[in-house]
């Protein structure tokens, strides 16, 4: 759950060998500076951490692209971070619809969330994927969806809280393709 700053230097320049862009989702401002020491190309954040307005902000005025999830919030709480970056000066952030069950039942989706976002924010969407298998994310690009979250895992069936709705390696790139 914790890497040093030279673990992550390890990662990302594997990521770059291997043609990935190099992510990750920062919970605390000491972690978003060492992410920023590392010159990520963007910022992730997740659902649990966009009604902390502090780091919101923090993260914000770093200015890079930020990735929003939306789990677990209304729209009032999207409004309310969506102003904390616009505040701080960031307009380059999407907002991804995310429904925080593992794994998310299709009936519980609401992909319409993203276009209701789209429309109250005047912002670009994606979606973050809990559901088995890739139908969900294949019908959130047909809506608009301009970033896909998918989990993947090396085995379903290993212990866990979300390998069961993640993708193994040639399920992800079926849905990728």
């Amino acid at each position: 759950l914790e890497l040093s700053f030279e673990s992550h230097q390890v990662i990302k320049s594997y990521c770059q060998d291997q043609g990935i862009l190099f992510l990750s989702s920062p919970f605390d401002e000491d972690s978003a500076d060492l992410l920023s020491k590392l010159d990520v190309a963007a910022f992730k954040i997740p659902s649990g951490e966009i009604t902390n307005v502090f780091l919101l902000a923090h993260i914000a005025r770093k200015g890079k692209p930020m990735i929003v999830s939306t789990g677990m919030c209304n729209l009032g709480e999207v409004d309310a971070a969506v102003r904390v970056l616009l505040d701080a000066g960031n307009k380059n952030f999407v907002l991804l619809h995310c429904v925080s069950n593992y794994p998310t039942n299709p009936d519980d989706v609401n992909l319409r969330a993203m276009l209701t976002m789209r429309e109250a924010f005047n912002a670009p969407v994606g979606f973050s994927d809990h559901t088995l298998g890739i139908e969900i994310p294949i019908a959130a690009v047909a809506l608009g969806a301009c970033v896909i979250e998918k989990h993947l895992t090396l085995d379903k069936t290993m212990d866990g809280p979300d390998h069961r709705a993640s993708l193994e390696p040639d399920e992800f790139l079926a849905m990728v393709s």
